[in-house]
């Protein structure tokens, strides 16, 4: 074995000629007695018109699996850890000669991490307030409305129905451009447009208007960014919010007030500012771990991780209208996919060097957890994700975890205070 690359192997095999003679001869007798040829009858054509008129192709069949089969055993011989499909090569055989050749394939690295020990990273800390509490509030009294058909004019705080056409420059109908029965809460927390709250104000059912927008306020052309719609306004709805109070939370969900309903919000909020607090500072972590562990990574990796992204995207795409642009897909994730490759295998290395493994009572701990969230039980659930292969992936994630905690206990962590974002 030789060494082509830094993480390159080619190994030199060769199969010894009697062995490539004898899987020949069986290669001939099995496709004599499956053969159908006029004139014999079925697996009873001799051997000698098999390999007068299939030899060729017999042996270079045979040859083939033979290529894969020793590549194989001469890969497990050297204790390669192969992460790409071998590159087979210089193939050379003549009867009763040996077969010989050169197999190429990428190999895991195998990295002794440094500088692991105290990393300095940040922690962003998320400070809750009232107004955050409030906010989700009045989301969820918002979510909770009553509408009702009125024959007025459109008003700030109205749910107008409307069918759009866009429109051309010159004020014609685009064919295919059109939307029917789509609503506008006017005025509402989340409207796309605020200038689209202002033009659809004072609209009532029957009525249309030409509305014109821009699309993206930061694009340095605007006016070359401007769409025009017809709309035809079909319905005006007045909503009427619920009043905040202990009836409304018992209607929400099991709350007894609207106190229990608020700490619910509450809590549940802190357990997402946890969860983003926690994942930032793993990733800020391994952003520092990396930069004291440069390294090569196989290319092939790579590659593996960006085509296992492409076939993830064409399943979320397939029936979509528009074609996938695979090269751009590969161009965009690139760096993300090398820091991602770089990211397993750093947590790898520590976890063998320090020796970190999942128990398990680590197992059956997460199992419970995940029993409980689901109300399944929990020999029927590792079952079910036994079966599907999810138990092993499950047990990697859990490595990954145990590893992150380690480096964020012996590292160097700073609590930077951060907004809540809305």
């Amino acid at each position: 074995m030789t060494e082509s690359g830094t993480w390159r192997r080619t190994l030199e095999v060769e199969v010894a000629a009697e062995a490539v003679e004898e899987r020949f001869q069986v290669a001939y007798k099995t496709y004599s007695k499956s053969l159908n040829l006029p004139g014999f009858r079925k697996g009873r054509v001799p051997v000698n018109i098999v390999k007068a008129r299939f030899g060729k192709a017999i042996q270079g069949e045979v040859l083939q699996n033979l290529l894969e089969e020793f590549y194989r055993k001469a890969s497990e011989a050297e204790g390669l850890q192969p992460v790409s499909e071998a590159t087979i090569e210089e193939v050379d055989y003549n009867a009763g000669k040996p077969l010989t050749f050169k197999a190429s394939v990428d190999i895991r690295p195998e990295l002794t991490v440094k500088n692991y020990r105290g990393l300095r990273a940040t922690r962003p800390v998320f400070k809750l307030e009232e107004a955050h509490v409030e906010e989700q509030l009045h989301f969820l009294q918002n979510q909770n409305a009553t509408e009702q058909v009125v024959d007025r004019p459109a008003a700030l705080g109205d749910v107008l129905v409307a069918d759009l056409q866009e429109l051309d420059a010159s004020g014609l109908p685009i064919i295919g451009r059109r939307q029917e029965d789509q609503t506008f809460l006017i005025g509402g927390p989340n409207a796309a447009s605020h200038d689209l709250d202002n033009q659809l104000v004072g609209m009532s059912a029957g009525e249309e208007r030409h509305v014109r927008l821009v699309e993206d306020h930061t694009h340095p052309d605007p006016a070359g960014q401007e769409v025009r719609f017809q709309v035809t306004a079909k319905e005006v709805r007045e909503r009427d919010l619920p009043e905040l109070d202990d009836e409304f939370a018992k209607d929400i969900g099991d709350f007894e007030s609207l106190d229990g309903l608020k700490t619910h919000i509450r809590d549940d909020l802190q357990a997402r500012v946890n969860y983003t607090s926690r994942r930032r500072l793993h990733e800020n972590i391994i952003d520092a771990l990396i930069r004291q562990n440069d390294f090569e990574i196989p290319g092939s990796m790579v590659e593996n991780y960006l085509n296992t992204l492409v076939e993830t995207y064409e399943k979320e795409h397939a029936g979509h209208d528009h074609d996938i642009d695979v090269d751009a897909v590969r161009r965009e994730n690139r760096e993300g996919a090398l820091r991602s490759v770089k990211r397993y295998l750093l947590l790898e290395g520590v976890a063998k060097q320090e020796d970190i493994k999942v128990t398990e009572g680590d197992t059956e701990k997460h199992l419970e957890g995940l029993s409980e969230r689901h109300n399944v039980e929990g020999s029927r659930l590792r079952q079910i994700l036994s079966r599907s292969g999810q138990l092993e992936r499950m047990e990697s994630e859990l490595l990954e975890q145990k590893t992150l905690d380690f480096l964020v206990e012996q590292g160097k962590i700073e609590d930077v205070e951060e907004a809540v974002e809305a």
